[in-house]
């Protein structure tokens, strides 16, 4: 019965661990995001973590990724005119589906992007 009953937990403990979206992490630094090339799955629920980990404020800019994602309300409420203002050393998080597709971002901060402060998201 002890047996039955570990086995029982174990699954529910398997079933809500893969419940949880996976989370994509793009840090914000003086003239880089790392990583620039963001791979994510169309349809997956994922949570996209923007950390400033610099002590300025960076951008995250990309209109057709947001518009063409499923938003969360929560995530949606930050992301103005398809792009997200994270202050230094902070982190935002967007819970989001991406659809398929290929976009750009960019840091929008006056020659942020000049720089090099850009990349691209690949949603296959």
């Amino acid at each position: 019965m002890k047996l039955l009953i570990a086995f029982a937990l174990l699954g529910d403990f398997a079933v809500s661990a893969t419940a949880q979206p996976l989370v994509a992490t793009v840090e914000m630094s003086n003239f880089k995001f790392a990583p620039a090339a963001v791979d994510l799955r169309a349809g997956a629920p994922v949570v996209l973590r923007l950390r400033n980990i610099g002590s300025g404020g960076h951008s995250f800019s990309s209109p057709a990724f947001f518009a063409a994602a499923k938003m969360e309300p929560a995530g949606s409420a930050l992301v103005h005119n398809g792009k997200v203002e994270v202050a230094g050393h902070s982190s935002i998080d967007l819970p989001l589906t991406p659809a398929a597709g290929q976009y750009a971002f960019k840091c929008t901060h006056t020659l942020h992007a000049s720089f090099g402060m850009k990349g691209t998201i690949t949603v296959r």
